[in-house]
């Protein structure tokens, strides 16, 4: 099964909060709204949509940095894990539309997953706890 879930500027007008069925739209601190997508709210699901909040928020922070107009941006990250939970590898994909030449989106897109704090934790590996009440 895929666990794919996407983050997307969204132009349903202000204050609408109608989306997909799988949708949730919410405020965003860099742009009015964003449409948050996952086909079922499970794990998988949510560690792809971090990773994809994540690269969503730095492509337009990074830019407004480098004076550039985004009309839309849409990053969707999926994958599939094993039977034992292992994830069997996770792909991310950046469309944005803006105001310059392709190589330029193409290569903000770059800059944008490469400094993905969420990425650079996937890819490194951290050490989880549990912390139990009281």
């Amino acid at each position: 099964m895929s666990h794919r879930a996407q983050i997307r500027t969204y132009a349903g007008g202000h204050g609408s909060t109608a989306a997909e069925p799988a949708s949730i739209v919410v405020r965003h601190h860099r742009t009015d709204q964003v449409e948050l997508e996952v086909d079922r709210l499970t794990g998988g699901h949510l560690l792809h949509l971090a990773l994809a909040g994540c690269v969503f928020n730095n492509v337009l922070r990074m830019a407004a940095e480098n004076g550039i107009q985004v009309a839309e941006v849409s990053v969707t990250v999926d994958g599939d894990f094993t039977a034992a939970g292992e994830s069997t590898g996770i792909t991310c994909h950046v469309d944005v539309a803006a105001d310059v030449p392709q190589e330029e989106i193409d290569a903000l897109a770059q800059r944008a997953f490469d400094d993905s704090t969420v990425a650079s934790v996937l890819r490194r590996g951290a050490q989880v706890e549990f912390s139990p009440a009281g």
